[in-house]
């Protein structure tokens, strides 16, 4: 795998498990500690700053994305981020929400190790059996070739129904405006 330390591509399941896990936690907690951080008088000194970067974060800090985030964690508890590392974009909002409701730090990552745990698990099977399905269809194995034409078509479905979906929904709004 390009990009990926030897000894953790031939290593063990268990050994790119722990790796992705690692990741995880780094990415959640520097999301926890930018919101955390952010909140804390970045808000209220940041207002007149023409710096783009500065800009940037606080629109996102102040956005719709994060407030789904804090909501989320007002509404659940502390029981929607081990659950957010389930899912694929919201896992962000959710760690920025807990950052910006300024959560205790030791509660926030107790919570969220089963989370960890179950991200770099889950992600380590999902690499490994798309990198052992990739080396079958290099070698012309029939199986590996007839799953990834399938996975290929639905993929690109998905993706026509998602943006075909988003046009008629902005030509409702055109036609509404």
């Amino acid at each position: 795998m390009p990009g990926v330390p030897q000894w953790i591509a031939d290593g063990p399941y268990i050994g790119i498990a722990a790796f992705l896990t690692m990741i995880v936690f780094l990415r959640s907690q520097a999301t926890y500690w930018l919101a955390w951080l952010g909140t804390y008088g970045f808000l209220a000194t940041s207002k007149n700053s023409d710096k783009p970067w500065v800009q940037k974060l606080r629109a996102w800090l102040e956005g719709a994305s994060v407030r789904k985030g804090v909501d989320a964690v007002e509404k659940w508890g502390l029981i929607i981020v081990p659950l957010s590392f389930l899912t694929i974009g919201f896992q962000t909002v959710v760690h920025a929400g807990a950052g910006v409701l300024r959560l205790r730090w030791w509660l926030y990552t107790l919570a969220a190790i089963p989370g960890y745990i179950a991200w770099g698990l889950l992600y380590a099977a999902i690499g490994i059996g798309l990198f052992k399905t990739g080396q079958a269809v290099t070698v012309g194995k029939t199986w590996a070739i007839v799953v990834s034409t399938v996975f290929v078509i639905m993929l690109s479905l998905f993706i026509l129904q998602r943006r075909n979906k988003a046009a008629k929904e902005r030509a409702t709004i055109k036609v509404e405006d």
